[in-house]
């Protein structure tokens, strides 16, 4: 077992962005998402991308009019968002956005919180605090959505392994080992090396986040719940301040 921060360092993060495919797709999927759900910019709005990774939303905010501020904690995931936003009014922070409230100044107009960060926190608790940040770093009537995967429904014998996805050259599937508050993430990587296969593995913990408890947390935090879908088996929910 090893923590979130090192997983990413060691194993995932070399492998991240080619999980989702092409990057541009992503990027125009996050976009028509946001339009759906009128978040858009004008010049002068600004936006918080709170566990930005290599930048699918970002740079979709950044298309879409907003000066973004976007914080992760691997810097190898911040040199690719570096990389590929081009002229776009992005601000990368390397940081743990549970200290969002010491990395950034208020006010934002927007803050999203997507791809499944919120279950990587180490507690409910880290959840909450988080989204009362949320809410004092949101300007009256601004924004948020967030996108997480409920695994508050345990999954048994061989549904608990997960083809995430593969090509010629790379296979990654998963494996979930389920604890009472959290589940135990097990990642295989292969790649191929010449005529053989390497596999490289490790673990880490996320939270049990249910639907209906993440809801009454944000009810309870003061926001308003304007919409929620499910796609391919992750949450999106849009709140307002």
């Amino acid at each position: 077992m090893t923590d979130v921060a090192h997983h990413y360092d060691q194993l995932l993060a070399e492998h991240y962005t080619w999980m989702f495919g092409p990057f541009e797709e992503k990027v125009s999927e996050q976009q028509e998402l946001f339009k759906r759900w009128d978040i858009l910019g004008d010049g002068t709005k600004t936006a918080l991308d709170l566990g930005c990774g290599s930048g699918f939303q970002s740079i979709a905010l950044a298309n879409l009019g907003f000066h973004v501020t976007a914080i992760d904690l691997s810097q190898r995931l911040l040199a690719e968002l570096a990389e590929r936003k081009e002229k776009h009014a992005i601000v990368a922070l390397q940081g743990d956005i549970r200290n969002v409230l010491q990395l950034v100044e208020a006010p934002y107009d927007v803050v999203v919180c997507m791809g499944d960060t919120l279950p990587h926190l180490e507690s409910k608790d880290d959840v909450i605090h988080l989204l009362q940040a949320i809410h004092q770093l949101l300007v009256p009537g601004g924004k948020c959505i967030l996108s997480f995967r409920d695994l508050s429904v345990e999954q048994h014998a061989l549904d608990r392994f997960i083809p995430v996805r593969s090509d010629a050259n790379t296979i990654l599937t998963c494996f979930l080992e389920y604890e009472p508050e959290s589940v135990v993430v097990h990642d295989l990587i292969y790649t191929r090396q010449g005529e053989q296969w390497a596999r490289q593995k490790s673990s880490y913990r996320k939270l049990r986040l249910a639907l209906s408890w993440l809801i009454s947390q944000l009810q309870l935090t003061g926001f308003t719940i304007d919409a929620q879908e499910s796609h391919r088996g992750m949450w999106f929910l849009a709140v307002s301040k």
